[in-house]
């Protein structure tokens, strides 16, 4: 790899970022606070999602020029734009989800998830996510978009592992990566994990699931293959690009 070499400059937009990058903390914070009974599973709160929304713009402004002068992918898991090394960009968004989530070791082949701190209930927002670069073709870390659109999401999102029980669904957000919900109640300490087959049309980085679920499918073949079984467990948790 290519490793960048410090620069004062992207030190200082990196202190910057991390202000606004609050966004996930105050916001699932204030969730705390919302009325849950009042709360169905098609929309979060109105004020909610125009904090969200406005929190996302402040980032992405000053986020935008770090991340666009990067000529070779963003994430390769040694070098970063804005964090001289992995475990950096780790401590930072555990800063911004302190409480709320973590990325720890999960003690097995998987090396790392994300983990709650705190108990959800169902249609709650867990995670809220950035895009940090786009490509045409997939990659081992990239989400699914579109026919011929892949994205590269930042940190809680990236490290959120599969599963073919999933407690976690994705909703395309407004930014064009996705946001994460509750599908059912969540116990503080409890692992998230999301389907792949949520988002991927196919899985070309793997052919074994090796999830453990007691209905893992054993088998990767992405929405084309496992689509109906997607819907029948999952309903409206998929990326929109699959729903045309």
């Amino acid at each position: 790899h290519n490793r960048r070499k410090y620069n004062p400059i992207m030190f200082a937009i990196r202190r910057s970022s991390r202000i606004v990058t609050s966004i996930n903390t105050t916001v699932l914070r204030a969730r705390a606070t919302v009325n849950q009974s009042s709360r169905n599973l098609s929309s979060a709160p109105v004020l909610l999602q125009k904090k969200i929304r406005d929190e996302r713009k402040n980032q992405q402004r000053l986020s935008s020029f770090s991340f666009s002068t990067a000529a070779d992918p963003i994430y390769d898991d040694e070098s970063l734009p804005i964090f001289s090394n992995l475990q950096e960009e780790i401590e930072d968004a555990n800063e911004r989800y302190h409480e709320i989530v973590a990325i720890r070791s999960t003690n097995d082949i998987r090396g790392r998830g994300v983990f709650s701190l705190r108990p959800f209930k169902t249609g709650d927002m867990v995670l809220s996510s950035l895009v940090l670069s786009t490509q045409t073709k997939r990659s081992q870390y990239t989400l699914q978009k579109d026919w011929d659109l892949h994205v590269n999401l930042n940190l809680p999102s990236r490290f959120v592992n599969h599963s073919c029980d999933a407690n976690i669904g994705v909703r395309d957000n407004d930014d064009g990566g996705y946001d994460f919900y509750a599908m059912k109640d969540i116990k503080e300490g409890e692992e998230l994990v999301w389907d792949y087959e949520m988002t991927e049309w196919e899985v070309g980085s793997m052919d074994d699931c090796l999830c453990g679920a007691e209905r893992c499918r054993k088998k990767f073949g992405g929405f084309k293959k496992s689509g109906g079984v997607i819907k029948k467990n999952y309903g409206e948790f998929f990326a929109d690009y699959l729903k045309k």
